[in-house]
């Protein structure tokens, strides 16, 4: 911008020269065209002192080759015209080391072989959520350089995760612990681009990125390992499963038996609370009952077995 500022100074500075030594009508031209090459100039020259930076970015500024170490952040800013910014994003970013030649970054097989606890060679996919941190932008420009992804984050990640499966076996990769292998890869990332990034003297306390989430996409086994683990998750499923009915069947059980105790214990209760005194009582209770009813019956009194009256009821015609 500034030297568009100076061109468009000097071609009005000729046209003004010109304009002085032609005749009058080629003379109010020309100091017309210097007048708005001038124009042009004063505006450009405002605008070099003016830039923008665009959302989800920052500005590094960089003076005669010497980088500023304090970043801009994304809008309008007043810079020295003699500054170039350069824009870096601090968005989230993925990087992707896959073995189909359409998905990685790298086109072809990218993906990451590595040796399990079990000694078996196994090719991941593998998904790297990173972004860089904005105050720290001016550090890695200088540093590391804008293609930062391909000198630090592909090789440390590379790194994390063969370092991470070598403490998981085949099937815990591939089932049973992925999640917690997920977790093991991004601990180990944020460490290694750590130390990586610490050999600088004036590293300090900065971190340079921050990884969000290490995503496997897939991890690649022999057809023969992979069915002999999912035949063996399948027989741990139904283990647990009939377990699972065993324990069902046995708390069935014991809760008839203990049903069946209770009403043992108050059938017992019962009986012993039962006297003939007692159904002598409720018989003659009955007997005056039945006795003020409105209801047909015949009464047979003396019952040699009880003493207890007998009722027959009355068949109706």
């Amino acid at each position: 911008m500034l030297t568009l500022t100076l061109i468009l100074a000097l071609s009005a500075l000729g046209v003004g020269i010109v304009a002085r030594l032609a005749r009058a009508e080629l003379k109010r031209l020309l100091r017309a065209v210097a007048g708005g090459l001038a124009a042009l100039g004063a505006l450009a020259l405002v605008a070099s002192f003016l830039v923008v930076v665009p959302a989800g970015h920052v500005g590094v500024p960089v003076v005669f080759g010497r980088v500023r170490p304090h970043s801009l952040g994304e809008g309008l800013h007043l810079v020295n015209p003699f500054a170039v910014v350069h824009t870096m994003t601090v968005r989230t970013e993925t990087y992707t080391m896959s073995a189909s030649h359409d998905e990685g970054a790298v086109k072809g097989d990218d993906s990451i072989l590595s040796l399990s606890a079990d000694g078996l060679m196994m090719p991941l996919d593998i998904t790297v959520a990173y972004r860089v941190l904005g105050p720290d932008a001016p550090w890695l420009f200088r540093n590391i350089g804008p293609d930062y992804v391909d000198k630090v984050v592909r090789p440390a990640a590379r790194t994390a995760v063969r370092e991470a499966i070598a403490g998981f076996t085949a099937q815990e990769s591939y089932s049973t612990r992925r999640e917690e292998l997920a977790t093991r890869m991004d601990e180990l990332l944020t460490l290694r681009l750590h130390e990586l990034l610490g050999q600088h003297e004036d590293f300090a306390d900065r971190r340079g990125f921050v990884i969000e989430q290490v995503m496997i996409r897939n991890v690649q086994l022999p057809g023969k390992v992979k069915d002999a683990i999912e035949e063996k998750l399948s027989a741990e499923q139904q283990a647990l499963r009939m377990r699972f009915v065993l324990e069902r069947e046995r708390q069935e059980a014991e809760r008839k038996r203990i049903e069946a105790q209770g009403i043992a214990d108050f059938q017992r209760i019962v009986s012993a609370g039962i006297s003939e005194q007692l159904l002598a009582w409720k018989g003659i209770e009955a007997t005056e009952r039945l006795a003020e009813s409105s209801n047909a019956k015949v009464v047979l009194v003396g019952n040699p077995k009880n003493g207890m009256p007998l009722i027959l009821p009355v068949a109706e015609k």
